[in-house]
C-alpha cells in the first residue's frame, strides 16, 4: 500500500517482520566471527587445554597482539553467545563446548574444514559479487576471479589449498548427510542388484565405499574424478578400513571430463548402478542434460541412476527450509549458484521435469541421512 505522499505504508508494530530482516542482516556478522576462531585455530588450542582459558593467555597462543586485545574479547564473546564456544559467566574465561570440539581440523574431515572451505577469502570475494550476478546472469565467482568458476581456480597452480579445502569439506559433507535419517543407505536401495556401482564426480570415495560395502564382495566399483583428485585417494583408509574387502582389486579409478562420453573403461566394467551425490546441482540444466545423455549412453536398459541429494522445498513450502542438521537447502541452492556455472540445487518437481526428458522415472524416494534424501530413477521402458 502507497500512502498520500508517496512513502510505502508499513506496520511499524510487525515486530516478527522486522526480526526476520534483522536475523537476514546480521548472519554473515557471525560467520565473520566465525571466520575469526577459524584463522586464528582457536578449535585447536581450546581443545587441547584442561580446563577454562583467560582470554589474555588464549590471546598470546592464538598470536593476538596487545593492540588486538578489545576486538579479540568481544568476538569471542559473541561467538561464546552463540554456543560456538563457552564463556563462564564470571566473564573473560573461554572453554570448548560441543560445537567448537566438531570445529578441530586434523587428518580426517572434520565440519572445521568444511567451514574452511565455506568462508575462505575466495568464496567470500564471490559473494560480494552476487547484486551484479544477479542482474547479468554470470557466475558470480566468475566475476570475482577474472572468468574463472570455482573449478576452474582450484585447477591454477598455487591454489591448491582451495581444492584440499574442497576435497575436504565435501568428505566431511558426505559422511554428515548418511548419519540418522528415516533409513540408512544400506536399507534404502536393494544393493544386492548392483554388480557395478559408478560414482561420478565421487571425490575421494567417502559414499561409493559405503555403496561397495553394502552390494557385498562381489561388486565392483568405478571412482570418477578428476585426475589430481583420484591420485590422493586412499583406498585403504577410505575403503578397506570400512570393511571393503579387497578394495584395491574392486576398484577402478577413472577420470572423466564429464561434459565427454565417458570413457571405455566404464563400459568394460559392466556398470549397471550409477551413483551422483550432491554432483549433479553443481552443473546447469544444460550440462545436466550432457551428463544424464552420457549415463544413458553406459547403463543397460535395467540400470538404475541413485541421486543422493538435499531436496529444495516446493515454492510456498516454509515448513522444510531447515534439514534436522542445520542445512537448509535454499541457501545451500543460492551457494552453488554462486560458485558453479548454472548450478544449484533443485526441487522434486525440477529433478522429474530434468529425468524425465531423457526417459527416466521415479521409482523411489527415501530420506537418507540427517538432510538428504535417495532417488532412484530407473528407464520408463525399457
Amino acid at each position: 500500500m502507497v500512502s498520500t505522499n508517496g512513502a510505502v505504508a508499513h506496520n511499524d508494530d510487525d515486530l516478527g517482520a522486522v526480526a526476520t530482516v534483522f536475523q537476514a542482516i546480521q548472519g554473515h556478522w557471525l560467520t565473520a566471527c566465525l571466520g575469526v576462531l577459524m584463522d586464528l585455530k582457536i578449535p585447536e588450542i581450546l581443545a587441547n587445554q584442561q580446563s577454562s582459558v583467560e582470554f589474555k593467555k588464549l590471546a598470546k597462543l592464538a598470536g593476538v597482539s596487545d593492540a588486538g586485545l578489545d576486538h579479540f574479547y568481544k568476538v569471542l564473546r559473541v561467538c561464546g553467545q552463540w554456543s560456538l564456544l563457552d564463556e563462564t559467566r564470571e566473564g573473560r574465561l573461554f572453554s570448548s563446548n560441543s560445537a567448537t570440539r566438531q570445529l578441530v581440523r586434523g587428518k580426517d574431515a572434520t565440519l572445521g574444514h568444511f567451514v574452511d572451505h565455506q568462508i575462505n577469502k575466495p568464496k567470500w570475494d564471490a559473494w560480494k559479487m552476487l547484486p551484479e550476478a544477479v542482474r547479468t546472469g554470470a557466475v558470480p565467482f566468475a566475476l570475482a576471479h577474472g572468468g574463472l568458476d570455482m573449478h576452474q581456480y582450484d585447477e591454477v597452480k598455487g591454489n591448491e589449498a582451495f581444492a584440499e579445502d574442497f576435497q575436504q569439506a565435501m568428505t566431511y559433507f558426505t559422511k554428515l548427510s548418511l548419519r540418522g535419517g528415516e533409513a540408512s543407505l544400506k536399507d534404502a536401495f536393494d544393493w544386492s542388484s548392483s554388480k557395478s556401482i559408478m560414482d561420478v564426480g565421487g571425490g575421494r570415495g567417502e559414499c561409493l565405499s559405503h555403496c561397495m560395502l553394502h552390494a557385498g564382495p562381489g561388486c565392483r566399483g568405478v571412482l570418477m574424478d578428476r585426475p589430481w583428485v583420484l591420485d590422493s585417494v586412499d583406498i585403504k583408509g577410505t575403503f578397506e578400513a570400512k570393511g571393503v574387502e579387497n578394495a584395491a582389486q574392486r576398484l577402478s579409478l577413472v577420470s572423466a571430463e564429464v561434459r565427454e562420453p565417458f570413457p571405455a573403461a566404464v563400459r568394460e566394467a559392466g556398470v549397471d548402478t550409477i551413483v551422483m551425490k550432491h554432483f549433479l546441482s553443481g552443473f546447469s540444466d544444460a550440462d545436466s542434460d550432457i551428463i544424464l545423455k552420457h549415463c544413458k549412453e553406459v547403463l543397460p536398459p535395467a540400470g538404475k541412476i541413485l541421486l543422493l541429494q538435499t531436496l529444495v522445498p516446493e515454492a510456498g513450502d516454509r515448513d522444510h527450509n531447515v534439514c534436522r542438521d542445520g542445512v537448509a537447502p535454499g541457501l545451500f541452492s543460492i551457494e552453488i549458484l554462486a560458485m558453479c556455472p548454472g548450478g544449484g540445487w533443485r526441487t522434486l518437481s525440477e529433478w522429474k521435469a530434468m529425468f524425465a526428458k531423457h526417459g527416466y522415472g521415479l521409482e523411489d524416494v527415501k530420506a537418507v541421512g540427517a538432510n538428504m534424501s535417495l532417488m532412484c530413477w530407473g528407464l520408463t521402458q525399457h
